[in-house]
């Protein structure tokens, strides 16, 4: 992910990724594992005599349709952020409107995940309660809720996406939180893809993944993504020379204007971007859920700003990213709004509380920062920074 700070309302959601990290490492059918777990290191290193299963054999194309739209590649064999891998445990189903599902199944060890899963709520409500934190004791019940009626044995679901089903030794992780992100999505396909976990469709995910066509290069630098001269005709005259930052996945550029000087800064996630905005776009719905229901931003996004209100808005912006006497954000002209249907050169975008825009275009994710930000030249210099890619 780029390292723009992302200022979703949710810190809820930590439980949730805590839930899932417990279970990544359940599986030790991984080479990695076997070699923890005392596997001799010719079975390690040497070729599988029992390769992984194939998880593409769990769900098919016509069937992940559904849930994503009309498939932009056949389903491959990936990771878990969607990159394609031959001998990867997840199979990916990239879909139109930059959705994406991902299906993996577990083995050995799978009933033991189970079991950890069911009771760590508790754990972790105890743990909470000990140390006074009683309010979000309750809560971790809601992060982390039992499906009991299915082909399974136990099965967990965690808002955001994350859906854990498991009988006996093996099990498999939907996970649609770069799709809907809603719990009766995932349970249909797991409902789907439980039974084939003996059964399995033919075939050939490691193909697919191979075949699939390489992402296409990007500069080190991410000033040089866009030519300078289709920033300028976005923003404006640069008042200094584009600035990379951090790792290079950044880039600051800088204008003046009549309310003072703006800063524009773009970061590039190159891999994994299509499951990062759909994690951006669902927060609010996953935040929701954990809390018992909806929560409404409407009147927040609806919330229209006099020139006293505009004012007092970018001295607050201005001070909470750290002063410096920037021109006044996009939050002041656009109020606390939230947008996911912007129109442009890109799968998906969203404006995020008026305060960030995101877009993502094949699996690269753009993010900016609004703080001193014009809101108009702000999407146009992400329509330029998309065409570029």
């Amino acid at each position: 992910m780029s390292s723009i700070p992302v200022r979703p309302l949710s810190a809820i959601a930590a439980l949730s990724m805590a839930a899932t990290m417990s279970t990544s490492c359940s599986n030790t059918d991984t080479p990695a594992a076997a070699a923890k777990n005392g596997a001799p290191q010719s079975a390690v290193t040497g070729a599988a005599p029992h390769p992984t299963p194939d998880p593409c054999t769990l769900l098919s194309a016509g069937e992940a349709q559904i849930y994503v739209g009309t498939l932009t590649s056949p389903p491959f064999r990936g990771n878990d952020d969607g990159l394609a891998d031959a001998t990867g445990e997840a199979c990916v189903y990239r879909g139109s409107g930059a959705r994406q599902l991902t299906i993996a199944r577990t083995g050995e060890g799978s009933a033991a995940a189970g079991r950890v899963m069911k009771d760590l709520p508790n754990a972790v409500g105890s743990t909470l309660e000990k140390a006074g934190a009683g309010n979000l004791a309750a809560t971790t019940h809601k992060v982390m809720a039992q499906v009991p009626d299915g082909p399974w044995d136990q099965a967990t679901w965690i808002p955001g996406g994350t859906f854990i089903a498991t009988k006996g030794g093996q099990g498999v992780h939907v996970d649609v939180g770069g799709a809907s992100g809603k719990q009766e999505d995932a349970v249909a396909l797991a409902r789907l893809a439980m039974p084939r976990l003996d059964h399995p469709l033919d075939y050939d995910g490691a193909r697919a993944a191979t075949n699939l066509p390489k992402p296409k290069a990007h500069p080190a630098n991410a000033c040089d993504v866009v030519p300078q001269a289709a920033v300028e005709a976005a923003i404006g005259t640069f008042a200094a020379p584009p600035a990379p930052q951090t790792d290079g996945s950044q880039c600051a550029y800088q204008v003046a204007s009549g309310q003072g000087p703006r800063t524009y800064l773009v970061a590039f996630t190159w891999t994994g971007g299509i499951k990062g905005f759909n994690t951006l776009k669902n927060g609010m719905s996953t935040l929701g859920s954990v809390m018992g229901g909806s929560i409404p931003t409407a009147g927040m996004d609806s919330m229209k700003m006099d020139p006293n209100m505009s004012k007092m808005m970018g001295g607050l912006m201005n001070l909470a990213g750290g002063g410096g006497g920037g021109a006044p954000g996009a939050a002041t002209q656009v109020g606390f709004k939230t947008d996911t249907t912007l129109q442009g050169p890109w799968d998906s975008a969203m404006l995020l509380h008026g305060t960030q825009l995101f877009a993502v275009k094949g699996d690269v994710m753009v993010s900016m920062d609004l703080k001193s930000a014009d809101y108009e030249k702000a999407k146009a210099l992400l329509a330029a920074a998309c065409s570029s890619l």
